[in-house]
């Protein structure tokens, strides 16, 4: 068989290129479709998270403005929570650190930008200190470790107050200072948690950016 005789087996140039055309136009709806479902789950899902993120974000810019940019060893921020290692403000005692009071100096900074933040104040409900300490030992035990944590949690509360007296006097009912029960083995009771709690109003923000997508 010549090659003559194999371009006649070949079909005709026209139908193939039209089946070609159909078959993109086809592919490009298919696309079209499944990138407009996409959007339609991805663009409620950003609009609800959003209002949180910038709230986090505004965490982390007042901490970079007290701290710097480079990591700091023993501090981290985590969603709308400021973390910091007992080991940086206190002793094994429980007595605090002569370099505790650089910390608590920029932390209270840290809360009276945010309070003073005619945008960010109305999204804090609370602002809770937590330290916590192992639970499961006899009572007695856990009385000791519980008073212990909360007194660390309350000096703490305190110096925030005595850094910036106006913190105290305008936003002290913010402030909550807890000593809570962990499990014997959970690493966080090395840590110390300044947890900032989102009012109604940011929930409400969330459900305003959520509402164009109810119809």
């Amino acid at each position: 068989m010549n090659n003559r005789s194999l371009w006649k087996l070949l079909p005709p140039a026209g139908p193939v290129l039209s089946l070609l055309l159909i078959g993109l136009v086809l592919l490009s709806g298919l696309l079209y479709y499944r990138a407009i479902r996409i959007q339609r789950f991805l663009e409620p899902a950003l609009a609800l998270s959003r209002p949180r993120n910038e709230f986090s974000k505004n965490i982390n810019l007042l901490v970079q403005q007290e701290y710097g940019t480079k990591p700091v060893t023993g501090l981290s921020v985590k969603s709308s929570s400021i973390l910091i290692e007992k080991s940086l403000l206190f002793a094994a005692d429980g007595s605090p650190k002569a370099s505790a009071q650089s910390h608590l100096h920029k932390l209270s900074h840290i809360f009276m930008s945010l309070m003073e933040d005619s945008h960010t104040r109305p999204n804090i409900s609370l602002v809770l200190i937590i330290g916590r300490y192992p639970s499961g030992g006899t009572w007695t035990m856990n009385v000791i470790e519980r008073q212990k944590v909360q007194r660390m949690v309350g000096i703490i509360q305190d110096s925030l107050f005595h850094t910036i007296p106006a913190l105290g006097i305008r936003y002290s009912t913010y402030f909550v200072a807890a000593a809570q029960p962990t499990n014997l083995h959970e690493t966080t009771q090395e840590t110390l948690e300044f947890r900032i709690i989102p009012s109604e109003f940011l929930h409400i923000e969330m459900l305003e950016k959520l509402n164009k997508y109810a119809f």
